[in-house]
């Protein structure tokens, strides 16, 4: 397919979260071409509708949708369109501000929509000349044209000397993850004469999780997403957990060493995923993004069910390169 061409100026809408129109998200939702790859965008705007008064939105928060006037029809549920869908909220720093679906990701892409939805900066907290943001869940289709019509993408603190972070997508869906074994089935199990049971991650866990990642998690975060944690029963201590985050995807999922193969780490995904995937919606799907390299992570997924279906990266995109940018 060749590039999109056009004579009309793309269009711009900009909406609180709570307030997306429903045909915007039956967009996102219930298109086939669309309702998977979205999943990140879409997730997005769930948490901050259904965690509202937990902190899941703030007063900058912004859905920014930009589409091609001729090339958008979206009551027309066979028609292929054009645009690109952004959760946008530039006062989250330093944790991800934006996360962009584009509708074109798996196609020969104009690019007028993505520039066009990050000129609209109106809608982020004020900040200083020459502002940068973090860009998550970015397609990796995306990112190269991105970084092709010369905008300022940069890798993030978290590669340290490598070139950059490519993560797998990975996809699973509720209906098929397999089911938990042994005493894991209970609140309550023994695993070699030690006792263990379910919880969820609590204040004083946080400084412990923050120190098993090398991502800047903010402890209000930890504490608002859908956690759950293995404690050890002598102590109440955790040594093992995981999070779904604010794109509904497996976050920080660990097992402390002296706790590992004995099957906590994949019983905390399934169990996850299982009983709380349902807070952002109902379609059963999840994911998880794990680095290409990451092989106990990319066989632990698989292991549960998952399979990878395209690639990702997150992004620090300074804003004023974008208005040197040529299309």
């Amino acid at each position: 397919m060749g590039y999109l061409t056009t004579t009309l100026p793309p269009a711009v809408e900009i909406h609180h979260p709570t307030s997306v129109p429903d045909l915007l998200l039956s967009l996102l939702t219930a298109k086939p071409s669309y309702s998977v790859n979205s999943l990140p965008v879409t997730r997005r705007i769930q948490f901050a509708r259904n965690f509202a008064q937990r902190g899941g939105v703030t007063e900058y928060s912004r859905v920014v949708h930009v589409y091609h006037p001729e090339h958008y029809r979206p009551e027309e549920n066979d028609t292929f369109m054009y645009f690109v869908t952004a959760y946008v909220d530039l006062s989250t720093g330093p944790e991800t501000q934006v996360w962009v679906f584009c509708s074109m990701e798996k196609k020969r892409m104009s690019m007028g929509g993505i520039r066009e939805f990050i000129n609209t900066r109106v809608m982020g907290k004020p900040g200083k000349k020459g502002r940068k943001i973090l860009v998550g869940s970015i397609h990796e289709e995306v990112r190269k044209r991105m970084v092709k019509m010369g905008m300022g993408l940069e890798k993030t603190s978290v590669m340290g000397n490598q070139d950059w972070e490519l993560d797998d997508k990975f996809i699973f869906y509720t209906r098929t993850l397999p089911e938990l074994t042994g005493g894991m089935r209970e609140e309550r199990w023994e695993v070699g004469g030690k006792e263990f049971y379910w919880d969820s991650i609590k204040k004083e866990d946080v400084g412990l999780v923050k120190s098993r990642t090398g991502i800047d998690r903010q402890e209000a975060t930890l504490l608002m997403v859908p956690s759950l944690a293995v404690r050890l029963g002598a102590t109440g201590e955790a040594v093992g957990w995981g999070f779904l985050g604010l794109d509904g995807s497996l976050m920080s999922l660990h097992v402390e060493e002296p706790y590992r193969r004995l099957g906590f780490g994949k019983a905390i995904a399934i169990k996850l995923m299982r009983e709380r995937l349902s807070e952002y919606g109902n379609d059963g799907i999840g994911t998880a993004d794990v680095w290409v390299e990451n092989t106990k992570s990319q066989a632990l997924c698989r292991a549960i069910g998952g399979r990878p279906e395209w690639v990702v990266s997150w992004g620090i995109l300074d804003l004023d390169s974008i208005k040197k940018v040529k299309l």
